[in-house]
This record gives structure tokens, sequence and C-alpha cells, in this order.
């Protein structure tokens, strides 16, 4: 029988085509909120800390856009912040992945059908990616019946 090989396959977003419209911490919380919206589309809320302040971070959900909105604390450009979820509290860092630009780490969340958001954790640096994690399931269904909007 033929070892089967992984495939990885690399599509390049064009920045302000596409939104998120469902995101979740590890444990499943959503991070929408649809009380605070940015460029009409509910926001994703994650909690932040700088320097042990506390505050709330409103990430722009739309992909290659970066107008986010900082509630309670203002780190200044070039400060690392850890996010965490809202709802219950977990770290959002991604074990072992430093951002490719700045060497700071990344935070993830997690999209609907198996893909993730990374993005670097350093104010000003704008170094993020999305993952369709099952590449070949992803792509066959792209093609069927989805669009990569649905997986969004």
């Amino acid at each position: 029988m033929p070892k089967k090989e992984k495939l990885e396959i690399e599509v390049e977003v064009p920045a302000k085509k596409i939104h998120v419209e469902h995101v979740f911490c590890h444990k499943g919380h959503q991070l929408c909120d649809p009380s605070k919206k940015i460029h009409g589309f509910p926001a994703i809320k994650l909690k932040m800390r700088y320097h042990g302040k506390d505050g709330v971070l409103f990430i722009d959900p739309v992909y290659g856009s970066f107008d986010n909105i900082e509630e309670g604390v203002r780190p200044p450009k070039g400060g690392v912040v850890e996010l965490f979820c809202p709802v219950c509290g977990e770290s959002l860092k991604a074990a072992g992945e430093t951002c490719q630009l700045c060497s700071s780490p990344m935070f993830v969340c997690y999209l609907p059908k198996g893909g993730i958001i990374e993005g670097c954790s350093k104010k000003g640096c704008y170094y993020h990616k999305v993952k369709i994690v099952d590449a070949e399931k992803q792509v066959s269904r792209l093609f069927e019946n989805d669009t990569l909007q649905s997986y969004l």
C-alpha cells in the first residue's frame, strides 16, 4: 500500500476581502461580540494584560485590517501583550510559536471546521495568518458546496 503524503497548501488571501464571523477559544467559547462592531461586523473580543494591568482588546474581524479597539489599558507601540478568553480566562498564547517578523509570542484562535487564526502579540506588528488545518478535506469542500467565507 502506498504511503500517503501530507500536503500543505498555501493560499494568499487578499487583505480586506473576507471577515471572521465565528472564532473560539480552545475550550469553545465564542469570541465574536455582536455588541461591539468594527466595519459593521462583530469584533473579536479578547481579555488583554500588559504589565499586570487588564483591559479588553477588540480585534478587527476583517482579515488584513487592523482597526482594533483597546479599552482599559493602552500598550505602547512595540509592547507585547498577553491575550486570554474573556469567558474562561484561558491563555490564547500559541505554545511554541513565535512571530516570523519580530520573534514575539503568537496568539491563536480557532475557526469552525478545523481552522485557526494566529497573530503576533506585539502592538504594531501586523503578522498574522489563517490556517485551514485539514487542507485536503477543506479544499475538497471548497470546490463542492462551501466557499472560503463559510470557513471564517
